[in-house]
Parts: structure tokens; C-alpha cells; sequence
């Protein structure tokens, strides 16, 4: 049987950045609070011992998975070469989706897309182009999307008013039309037409 210092890593790194209060852990668990507080310092004290690169972050009773600071240089050395990388159409598409519907949640996109998008949604988070925005009020509390700042400084936005609308023509195509201030090779067709 697995320990729970094992099930509590797994549940902080899926939960990743939102965290997960000791409520929440204890009730999961099947254990209580205080139980559930024990077994997240045995966690925090085996990371210690075992050299491992995660630490355990606690802020606002919410409890974290994060990497310890030795390895920020390296993270964030991969994470600059992730964000040199172009983007691939199905993130732009999946990105266009996200900035005109958000919130949105991946089911939503999905349904849109008509494709599984879980890749393309870390991939998006991990090159700062969206972000969690929260839970859905819905059964099942899915998680929902937004875009960041970061999005509007890559597309030379001041905000998200300046997205050019979306006309009855472009929601006929594929959102992947929508190149952000760029001429999709669909348009660039039309244009040469024209």
C-alpha cells in the first residue's frame, strides 16, 4: 500500500500551482487535519534528507510543490529555450480559443477543437501565455484559463479590448485564422483572391 507521503506528493504535483489547503489533503486522505499536518512535515523533512529537488511551500494554509532555488538557474534556462520555440498551430488555435472565450475550461476547448488538448495547454502555461484562472462553479470544478500579461506583451496588446472582433466569417473557420496581428496562410489566400 502506498504511504501517504507518497499520495500527498502525487495530489501536490497534480494540483500544481493552485496548491491544496490541509483541509481539503486531510479530507482526501480520510485522516484528520492535524494527522494531515504530521504526514506534509514528514514529506518536507524526507525532500531534506533525500537531497531531492522539491520543497514543500506553505502560504495562506495552502501547501505547495515547488523546486528547491538550486535548481531555478536550470529551470529557468529550459523554460527560456521552451519560449524561443515557435508556437505549433493547434497551441495557436488552442491559444485564440482561450483568449476570446476566457475563462475557459479544457473540456471547452476541446469540444471547439474537436481534439484532446492537454499537451497544448502545458505547453501554453509553461510559456506564460495563460494561467489557472480558478476553478468552474459546475460539477466536477473544472479548472479554467485565461491569458496573462505576458500574452498581451508577446502580441503587442496594451489589453485585451484590442483583439481584433470576430466576425460571422471567422467563427465559420478555424479559430487557428486568428494569428494574432498576423495573416494566417488561410487569409493570405483570401487576400491574394481579393
Amino acid at each position: 500500500m502506498l504511504s501517504y507521503e507518497t499520495i500527498i506528493e502525487g495530489l501536490l504535483f497534480v494540483v500544481g500551482d493552485e496548491g491544496m489547503e490541509v483541509r481539503a489533503l486531510a479530507e482526501t486522505l480520510d485522516i484528520s487535519e492535524a494527522a494531515a499536518r504530521e504526514q506534509l512535515s514528514k514529506l518536507e523533512a524526507s525532500f531534506k534528507s533525500s537531497n531531492r529537488p522539491f520543497q514543500l511551500m506553505e502560504s495562506a494554509g495552502v501547501y505547495k510543490l515547488v523546486t528547491v532555488p538550486d535548481v531555478s538557474p536550470y529551470i529557468q534556462k529550459y523554460v527560456g529555450t521552451m519560449a524561443e520555440q515557435a508556437l505549433s498551430r493547434a497551441a495557436m488555435e488552442t491559444l485564440v480559443i482561450i483568449a476570446y472565450k476566457q475563462p475557459v475550461t479544457r473540456a471547452d476547448i476541446e469540444e471547439i477543437r474537436g481534439v484532446k488538448v492537454e499537451r497544448v495547454i502545458h505547453t501554453l502555461l509553461s510559456k506564460g501565455l495563460i494561467e489557472s484562472a480558478g476553478r468552474a462553479k459546475t460539477i466536477g470544478r473544472a479548472k479554467l484559463y485565461r491569458t496573462t500579461e505576458h500574452f498581451l506583451d508577446h502580441f503587442g496588446f496594451n489589453s485585451l479590448e484590442e483583439l481584433p472582433p470576430l466576425t460571422f466569417e471567422d467563427e465559420l473557420t478555424d479559430e487557428g485564422d486568428l494569428f494574432f496581428g498576423q495573416e494566417s496562410p488561410k487569409q493570405e489566400e483570401r487576400l491574394e483572391k481579393d
